[in-house]
């Protein structure tokens, strides 16, 4: 997971982090950085202009329940983008990715009087703090959902494509990076080490980067948003810690319940614990899953 710790004196926001990763990405007066992004990494179409949407939607599937995005936002071509930023992203985000872009695709189709339907194609860009395809060297990883013909030589349908940024299969430092490194490489040095700069290295010489930069910047931020960037953080590395002191005291309640009821079901059972602790502190339940690998349904019995 990349990690990044907050200080007094930092010149640069986390990028990562919940706060700073929507003010970089989701926030209006940062527009053209998530545009001048999008078009680095979606290589079919290039996206001229963008609006936010409500990153709160809400499907009725099995009841009404509410898919909480990022960033959220439609082309000025109709299509829509969601952009993920998952530090604790697991193997079972690439289902979870399925149902944002589904969720997406419930909201906004349209139907007319001759029963057609038009669907707007649905990228989601999921930057990922872990490695959720731990067999796959390369990165992005990318996964297009479509229809082809028999043969498979011509794509007849292309509504969903997920492209996956794992940052751990990139440099982890400037020093690492070579003369020749990719725009992804620079970009993954960036969201993991900004912080941490006194000022811009000069590595990263990119329009883009440059702009990630100063829109990162504390210096120019108002008194208001410093203090709004410093709470959040605050309270999420609280969190993390307080994650991790209930996981542990969940494996430790599960060892105990393990000499009893065999060490699976000890460990279950600490997992439960674990998920219940969390559901008390306000943890959205899907982050809860992905954090214990219980099932969504064990989590609402709890």
């Amino acid at each position: 997971m990349v990690q990044q710790i907050y200080n007094e004196g930092q010149r640069y926001i986390i990028p990562t982090s919940d706060w700073g990763f929507k003010r970089l990405f989701g926030s209006e007066i940062n527009k053209g950085l998530l545009i001048g992004l999008l078009n680095r990494i979606i290589d079919d179409r290039v996206i001229e202009d963008l609006e936010y949407l409500d990153r709160d939607v809400f499907v009725p599937v099995g009841g009404v329940r509410r898919m909480s995005f990022d960033v959220y936002c439609r082309c000025a071509d109709g299509s829509r983008v969601i952009v993920e930023m998952q530090n604790y992203a697991k193997t079972s985000f690439v289902e979870r990715a399925l149902v944002y872009t589904s969720a997406s695709i419930l909201e906004n189709y349209s139907y007319t009087k001759g029963r057609e339907y038009r669907v707007e194609k649905t990228y989601l860009i999921a930057i990922t703090g872990e490695n959720i395809f731990p067999t796959v060297n390369h990165a992005p990883v990318r996964l297009a959902m479509c229809d082809m013909d028999a043969e498979k030589t011509t794509v007849l349908n292309d509504k969903i494509l997920h492209i996956f940024i794992e940052l751990p299969k990139f440099a982890d430092s400037l020093e690492e990076l070579e003369e020749s490194s990719s725009f992804l490489s620079k970009f993954a040095v960036a969201m993991k080490t900004m912080s941490s700069f006194g000022e811009r290295p000069k590595e990263m010489d990119d329009a883009m980067l440059v702009q990630m930069f100063d829109a990162a910047d504390l210096h120019g931020f108002k008194a208001k948003d410093k203090h709004s960037y410093k709470k959040s953080v605050m309270n999420e590395f609280e969190y993390e810690e307080t994650l991790k002191e209930y996981r542990q005291e969940g494996l430790e309640e599960g060892r105990e319940e393990g000499r009893a009821k065999g060490l699976a079901e000890g460990r279950k059972e600490g997992l439960r614990q674990v998920a219940a602790n969390c559901k008390k502190l306000g943890v959205p339940p899907d982050i809860i899953a992905e954090a214990t690998g219980l099932s969504l349904e064990e989590i609402e019995a709890l």
